[in-house]
C-alpha cells in the first residue's frame, strides 16, 4: 500500500479531531469523586458544616451573595455513589468559602457524565445569604 497525500490528510485530521474533542472537558469539570473529601479539605468542611445552616424560608436580616453551585462524579462502580447530603454539605462549603453562613432553594439533578468521564455527574446549587 502506498501513502499517499490524501491518506496523510485524512490521518492529521482524525489526529486533530481526536485532540480536539480530548480539549473540551477541562480537569475539575467532572466535580468531586463520589462521596469522599480529601483529607487537607477536613477542617474547613467541619467549620463549614457547623457555620452554615439550611433555611426553609429566609427571615429579615440577611442579604444575599452571589449563589452557589457543586458538581459531584459517579466514575466507578467499585465507589459509593453521590448522594444528596453529600451535595447539601459542599454547597454549605462553597457558601462558608463564599462568605455565607445560610444557603436556602436547594436543588439538585443528576445529568449523564459521560463526557466528564463518570456515568453520571450529580450538580446542585443555593442561594447564599449572610447574616
Amino acid at each position: 500500500m502506498q501513502i499517499t497525500a490524501r491518506h496523510v490528510g485524512r490521518c492529521l485530521l482524525l489526529a486533530t479531531a481526536g485532540l480536539t474533542l480530548a480539549g473540551c472537558v477541562s480537569p475539575g469539570y467532572e466535580g468531586a469523586l463520589g462521596n469522599v473529601t480529601p483529607a487537607h479539605e477536613m477542617e474547613t468542611r467541619r467549620t463549614a458544616l457547623r457555620n452554615v445552616v439550611v433555611l426553609e424560608n429566609v427571615s429579615e436580616g440577611y442579604s444575599q451573595l452571589p449563589g452557589v453551585s457543586v458538581r459531584r462524579c459517579h466514575r466507578s462502580f467499585t465507589e459509593r455513589t453521590p448522594t444528596s447530603d453529600a451535595i447539601v454539605a459542599d454547597l454549605k462549603v462553597a457558601a462558608y468559602a463564599a462568605g455565607g453562613d445560610a444557603i436556602s432553594n436547594i436543588e439538585t439533578n443528576k445529568v449523564n457524565g459521560l463526557l466528564a468521564n463518570c456515568w453520571y455527574v450529580l450538580e446542585g446549587s443555593a442561594k447564599v445569604w449572610k447574616h
